[in-house]
């Protein structure tokens, strides 16, 4: 038996009194969608709304309350509101949040008598959204399963009507029912610091703990290594309980990465350490278990390339919610095989929502949704508060045992999430094949907002894994143990609410701390281990090539390093001021007006280092200089290298033509601002309609050049937008393939969206973009609702257009939001949301981009590796002792790798071995050679274990797409 409480509250009125909260007329008018369902709906903005009830006990029901027929009533509450709490004759009985939205608190036995309870509910709307209070009722449940009143009629009906509809069995099989788990999803951060999730984490541990001491039948599962191995360390009484339950198969680590991260904004390497740090601290802080499953139910979207990584690391279940948050087209699958372009594969679950309870009406209309998706008879339920931790309550256990004795619902059994995958097993080769991202149709600006946390995050991507490189290169394996913090440091802050910047100010706050101090580390181990290789490097063999510093006395030595394997091109860079000289040729320079001269350097093949010779004066019989390849001329408005050349007007970029004179703009690069209200979640969401509100944007006259010269031209155009001043900086340099463009920006917009687009001249055919753990391709011209609603995607380094007749590419400095048409490409540059953080995105900004023609498509133009070029750095040091000379000019680490192979990563192990991991970017089959100093071990997986049939063969052969794993040894 139920009561609507809904019509029954009070609240203040606009004329000062009290009437109605449900027929408050500002609900109707500003929420009308949500008034017409029934909710008590109030601003939001973080205001507080009081709704009051004198609540008596209904004649009807007096008699119902006697000792020997046990029926008990509950105020059954449901809410939106970011703070909620409940009062009974001004006590605080019940509390809650956006997380914690429900309550069932049990009526006294007073008030069958009689007496009237003062009730109160007060609650605090949301910053981002209006609150509401979406459902109020008396529900009645009998002592007794049995139900001898009946007051379970209600809801039985419904059951039977549900049923009916469905066209099914009126009464379940036995065998058809539910799996129930408890769980509670943590966020590591979100609208708290990290600080407050330990708290919550043992909070949730302890109750769910304690409840498996009063429910038999209970079984708790929670993911995220990180958070157990802070427990071990800082609770080790809690620890040793729950390693009991562990033992006893009560408590279950569903761990696959290292926490639950974010799978579409972070590098293949990072991805495929997060597996690998979680599986191996999995296996070891829980040997007796199976880890063989990757929980990641609330991140944003997974990149195709997840089940290559996944499986490479002996991950074959993946199991997701997120996907059910589609805004405009359900996704087709609850069970099916997730295959990236390699073959890799594995088997994926949608599971029933988190944050569940133990409504029987609920839990049968995801059973019969379940039944008719897979034709399987059981569903995984998963009661408990999730978000902000929690797990399951006492009152949702009391209400999943009521039910499990009623006949008319469907049966119940409490288990582990591994029995449940392994019941579903048998069904792998009759499962639907799924060959695409994971695309989520919803928060689409996570690529864009907060860009100084992908700053922070490329940044120390990067010095990890040169860090990792050096140390197998100075065969410092002693090193490798201090990079581990590093990495922890790394893949804690890709969190999936911290990395997409959806989090409040002091998560960021304490991040920032973070992540410069692992910065720091990995430079420091980086370099010493670099200049431990270097000291060590082998003379070069000719008399010729030996660098003296007996003959230049004036010249102060350097090492020049390149730590990727990239083909040999010659690379123009700023140095300090002086004349250099690389094997006894002097470089061409120019000076620079930013400080320092442009120098071009001999070309660098593979992970290499060079030594060059600094004279700070010119000085009598200076060696010859080498010729400059692919000089910059400047001639009016045009300006080129033989590689590319552009064309400046009134309207900035107006042409940018590839090295054999084709144009690939149809019209001058636009730079343009849109209104960006977002949609629902404000950090996390681009308006869908944003191009329907344009905003002004101002350049000051037209652009300049500020810098000509024959290995640099630089042009310089100012601006504003609103309140937010603007510069561009566009350069180009002698042999560079690409036009950079560096746009700083004093960001003050507020709830805007600032923006690139490149109109394209050669219509596209399709195009593509990297992303994490591969490369995603896609037709230039939407036709499925599907394909359309895929309107703004994350890309890590590069997006390109293809066409037969030519295309062009955008090299990235980090992750961005992006999109593509027959006719442009754009980038998302800055947003401005302000919830949850009111300052995100404002301030002192630069976003780089680079231009690259492609006129015979995205693969011949070594896009990849143009991408790795752009974004990351050379190396350069002075030597060590302020000029001594190095023992040889030049030394060799790995040779380049073959166009579209790409390293992952160079990992040293303890025994003086090294792991190699590669991804094969091609459709192409790859043959590798290491060359002569290396020798080839055995071909591993993801966890550095032999794949049976390898052997160290001379070559590293690579399938098409293939990520790839080899234990090698320096010889």
């Amino acid at each position: 038996m139920r009561l609507d409480l809904q019509p029954c509250w009070q609240c203040l009125q606009p004329d000062g009194s009290h009437g109605p909260a449900l027929n408050h007329p500002w609900a109707e008018g500003h929420r009308p969608d949500w008034h017409a369902r029934g909710l008590i709906v109030w601003p939001r903005g973080g205001q507080w709304h009081r709704l009051q009830l004198r609540l008596t006990c209904p004649e009807a029901w007096r008699h119902l309350h006697q000792p020997r027929q046990g029926v008990l009533a509950r105020l059954v509450l449901r809410w939106w509101a970011e703070a909620a709490e409940v009062w009974v004759d001004g006590e605080l009985v019940e509390a809650g949040d956006l997380f914690d939205t429900a309550c069932r608190w049990r009526l006294p036995a007073h008030w069958w008598s009689g007496a009237a309870l003062a009730l109160e509910v007060r609650m605090r709307s949301p910053k981002h959204d209006d609150g509401a209070l979406i459902q109020s009722r008396l529900e009645l449940e009998p002592l007794d399963p049995a139900d001898s009143l009946g007051v379970l009629e209600p809801q039985k009906l419904e059951l039977l009507a549900l049923r009916r509809a469905a066209g099914v069995p009126l009464q379940p099989a036995s065998g058809d029912g539910f799996h129930v788990l408890g769980h509670a999803h943590l966020d590591l951060a979100w609208l708290w610091p990290v600080a407050d999730t330990w708290q919550a984490a043992e909070r949730t541990f302890a109750t769910a703990l304690d409840l498996m001491e009063r429910f038999a039948g209970l079984h708790f599962a929670h993911s995220t290594p990180a958070l157990y191995a802070w427990m071990e360390q800082h609770r080790p009484a809690l620890w040793r309980r729950l390693l009991a339950a562990v033992a006893a198969g009560r408590f279950e680590p569903i761990n696959g990465p290292w926490v639950e991260n974010d799978c579409v904004l972070i590098s293949t390497a990072s991805l495929l350490r997060q597996f690998q740090l979680g599986q191996r601290d999995s296996h070891a802080r829980f040997p007796a278990l199976r880890h063989h499953l990757a929980w990641l139910p609330d991140s944003f979207g997974f990149a195709a390339g997840v089940p290559a990584v996944a499986s490479a690391t002996q991950v074959q279940w993946f199991c997701t919610h997120k996907l059910f948050w589609n805004s405009s087209n359900p996704f087709p699958h609850r069970l099916f095989r997730w295959r990236s372009r390699c073959g890799a594969e594995v088997l994926a679950l949608m599971t029933a929502p988190i944050g569940t309870d133990g409504d029987p009406v609920a839990m049968e209309r995801e059973r019969l949704a379940w039944q008719r998706h897979t034709g399987l008879s059981e569903v995984l339920w998963l009661p408990g508060v999730g978000d902000h931790g929690g797990g399951p309550t006492a009152a949702m256990l009391e209400q999943l045992e009521l039910w499990q004795q009623q006949p008319q619902a469907a049966s119940q059994k409490h288990g582990s999430l591994r029995d449940y995958l392994a019941s579903l097993e048998p069904q792998g080769g009759q499962l639907p094949v799924w060959r695409d991202e994971l695309y989520l149709e919803l928060h689409r600006g996570c690529a864009t907002t907060r860009p100084d946390q992908k700053r922070h995050n490329r940044s120390l991507e990067r010095l990890l894994r040169e860090a990792e490189l050096a140390v197998v290169l100075a065969a410092g394996a002693d090193l490798a143990p201090q990079l581990l913090n590093g990495w922890q440091t790394l893949l804690f802050q890709q969190f999936h609410d911290i990395l997409p910047g959806t989090a409040i100010p002091e998560v960021f706050d304490q991040a920032e701390s973070q992540w410069c101090g692992a910065r720091r580390q990995a430079r420091r181990l980086r370099d010493e281990a670099l200049r431990s290789w270097l000291q060590a490097a082998p003379p070069a063999g000719a008399a010729s090539s030996q660098v003296s510093s007996h003959s230049h006395p004036q010249g102060d030595l350097w090492w020049l390093a390149q730590l990727q394997p990239l083909q040999p091109w010659p690379r123009t860079l700023r140095l300090p001021a002086g004349s250099w000289q690389a094997q006894g040729l002097g470089l061409p320079s120019q000076p620079a007006t930013a400080g320092g001269d442009w120098v071009q350097l001999p070309p660098l093949a593979g992970v290499t280092a060079m030594a060059l010779r600094r004279c700070r004066h010119a000085m009598a019989g200076a060696a010859p200089i080498t010729p400059i390849e692919g000089p910059v001329w400047v001639e009016g408005d045009q300006a080129g290298n033989g590689l590319l050349s552009v064309t400046l007007g009134p309207r900035g970029l107006e042409q940018l033509w590839d090295g054999q004179g084709s144009p690939t703009l149809a019209a001058p690069l636009a730079w343009r601002r849109f209104r960006d209200e977002g949609e629902f979640w404000d950090a996390w969401d681009i308006a869908a309609d944003y191009r329907h509100h344009p905003l002004p944007w101002h350049w000051h006259g037209r652009p300049h050049w500020q810098e000509r010269g024959p290995l640099c031209a630089r042009f310089v155009w100012n601006g504003h937008c609103g309140s937010s001043t603007m510069r561009l900086d566009g350069r180009l340099l002698a042999g560079t393939p690409w036009l950079e463009l560096s746009l700083q920006v004093n960001w003050r917009q507020r709830h805007e969206l600032l923006r690139l687009e490149l109109p394209l001249q050669q219509h596209a055919d399709r195009w593509a973009a990297d992303t994490s753990g591969g490369v995603l391709e896609r037709p230039a011209e939407p036709l499925t609702p599907r394909e359309q609603a895929r309107w703004e995607v994350s890309a890590i380094s590069w997006v390109a257009s293809c066409s037969q007749g030519g295309g062009l590419a955008a090299l990235l400095d980090g992750p961005q939001g992006v999109s593509a048409g027959t006719d442009h490409l754009g980038i998302s540059l800055l947003r401005a949301p302000t919830w949850p953080d009111p300052g995100a995105d404002n301030g002192q900004v630069r976003q780089r981009v680079a231009l690259l023609p492609c006129p015979s498509g995205w693969r011949a133009a070594e896009v990849p590796d143009r991408a790795v070029a752009f974004s990351e750095p050379l190396w350069l040091r002075p030597v060590a002792g302020g000029g001594g000379p190095p023992h040889a000019s030049t030394a060799r680490g790995l040779p380049p790798l073959p166009a579209g192979v790409q390293l992952v990563g160079l990992r040293p192990l303890e025994n003086g071995a090294a792991v190699i991991s590669l991804s094969n970017l091609t459709p192409c089959r790859q043959r590798v050679d290491l060359g002569s100093q290396w020798t080839l071990e055995a071909r591993l997986d993801g966890l550095d274990a032999p794949r049976p049939g390898s052997s160290n063969d001379a070559a590293i052969r690579l399938a098409p797409w293939q990520l790839g794993f080899w234990r090698l040894r320096p010889r």
